[in-house]
């Protein structure tokens, strides 16, 4: 089996299903991750379901009501593979209530023949009326296409039409519950920083140098160090370079922290001031661990119950 057709891996067509839609984007599912290694979301986690300690509730954000809306959104993101819980939960708290919109042909009104106002009135009233609701009554443009024009005519006037409309309010439709931040999302810089949360949570001895290696924070300084180096410098670059490596570690953990807990307040991508829980480490190593190991559990058995069927 190939692996787009593996049910846990996600498809273009889980963006947008009848009455939902989102730009496809990797944003979702990391941001996912990095509720993983939140401190602040495991806390609403606990409130959620078993309740907090008394120490634990002594040490709560100031916000937590925040990472308590969130996770009433979002939910468990332990124990689950994010396809599932896209396509049962995630579509409606990250995308807009309506489908993806569309082009739609109105009438077809022959050469020689008057316009039939009733007939384009029924049409509008009835079938396109209910597709523009589905649509989220988005702004749309209503033309007349002569058919008798060449298509490159054609497709130069309605080009210059919708240019007209750049730049002026033509209205919003609704927002998502949750809205991802910024214009633009770059995956790579997030997979790295991910990469090295996990590191730091599976390597908790190591120094900042050897993480920022591994996690290959810097195209310069990361293909130049090995992580599985000895302790001692071969030699003075050897030195600098290390602390280099630690410095860009130092803030790219500081930078990534906050990723993890603003992800936790329905803020990502962000890196904005935040009031930080205590990132404990072996704890959270001890969580993707486990979910690394539900995660082997539930694919084997999906593998297991396919080789019955076939």
């Amino acid at each position: 089996m190939t692996i787009n057709l593996l049910p846990w891996v996600l498809r273009g067509g889980d963006f947008s299903k009848p009455g939902w839609h989102s730009q496809p984007t990797a944003a979702y599912q990391l941001m996912f991750e990095f509720l993983r290694v939140s401190p602040s979301y495991e806390l609403a986690r606990k409130a959620r379901t078993s309740g907090l300690s008394d120490q634990e509730k002594a040490a709560l954000p100031d916000d937590f009501e925040k990472v308590l809306s969130t996770y009433d959104l979002i939910g468990d993101v332990n124990c689950v593979l994010f396809r599932m819980w896209w396509l049962k939960r995630g579509l409606k708290v990250f995308g807009n209530p309506y489908s993806k919109p569309d082009v739609h042909e109105i009438s077809f009104m022959p050469a020689g023949s008057d316009m039939d106002t009733r007939k384009i009135l029924a049409t509008l009233q009835t079938d396109f009326s209910d597709k523009r609701r589905d649509e989220g009554l988005t702004a749309s443009l209503m033309i007349s296409l002569p058919l008798d024009l060449k298509t490159s005519e054609i497709m130069r006037k309605v080009r210059k039409m919708l240019d007209s409309y750049k730049g002026k309010d033509v209205g919003t439709p609704s927002p998502p519950k949750i809205k991802l931040m910024g214009k633009r999302f770059h995956a790579n810089p997030m997979f790295k920083g991910l990469r090295l949360l996990w590191f730091r949570a599976a390597k908790p001895n190591w120094e900042l140098w050897r993480l920022g290696a591994k996690a290959q924070l810097s195209d310069s300084y990361s293909s130049v160090l090995d992580p599985a180096a000895p302790r001692k410098p071969k030699d003075a670059i050897e030195m600098d370079d290390r602390i280099t490596m630690s410095k860009i570690t130092f803030r790219a953990v500081h930078r990534f922290e906050h990723i993890a807990e603003n992800a936790a307040r329905g803020r990502f991508p962000c890196a904005d001031s935040v009031a930080m829980s205590e990132f404990n480490y072996p704890e959270i190593a001890k969580r993707l661990l486990t979910h690394t190991k539900w995660v082997k559990s539930q694919k084997l058995k999906w593998v297991e119950s396919h080789k019955k069927e076939k």
